[in-house]
């Protein structure tokens, strides 16, 4: 949820006729889907039979993005949980940070350190040499 404003804006189940889509019969026919719908009203739920297909949840956010989960051989539970999984993502591009500290080194600079000086323009000096 970003400032108050859930990300998930449709879930799709999709599954088939086979016994890798037994979890999705059985949350379908017991009440933990119609709890999880009740819950998240402002989530569109729907399922699709699709034959030769594997099972698996395609969740549509707000920005048109979609993610795509698969849920062969899942229990019930399981398949609840890539469903909350999916609702809690914000798809939101996140900053990864990266420690930084001073580079070590076993060998010293050959050409000494850096003083804020080093930049500026030196005048020039003109050398006389006396015989």
């Amino acid at each position: 949820m970003i400032r108050g404003a859930w990300q998930l804006k449709k879930l799709v189940i999709n599954y088939c006729k086979t016994p890798s889509s037994r979890g999705v019969y059985e949350l379908m026919n017991g009440n933990d889907l119609i709890d999880f719908a009740k819950n998240n009203p402002q989530i569109e739920i729907t399922a699709k039979l699709r034959p030769q297909k594997l099972p698996h949840v395609v969740g549509t956010y707000v920005e048109g993005q979609e993610q795509q989960i698969s849920i062969k051989n899942s229990t019930p539970k399981e398949i609840l949980g890539v469903m909350n999984t999916l609702r809690n993502r914000s798809f939101r591009d996140t900053q990864r940070l990266e420690h930084w500290g001073k580079p070590m080194t076993q060998c010293p600079s050959v050409q000494g350190r850096w003083i804020p000086t080093a930049n500026t323009i030196q005048p020039e000096i003109s050398v006389k040499l006396k015989k």
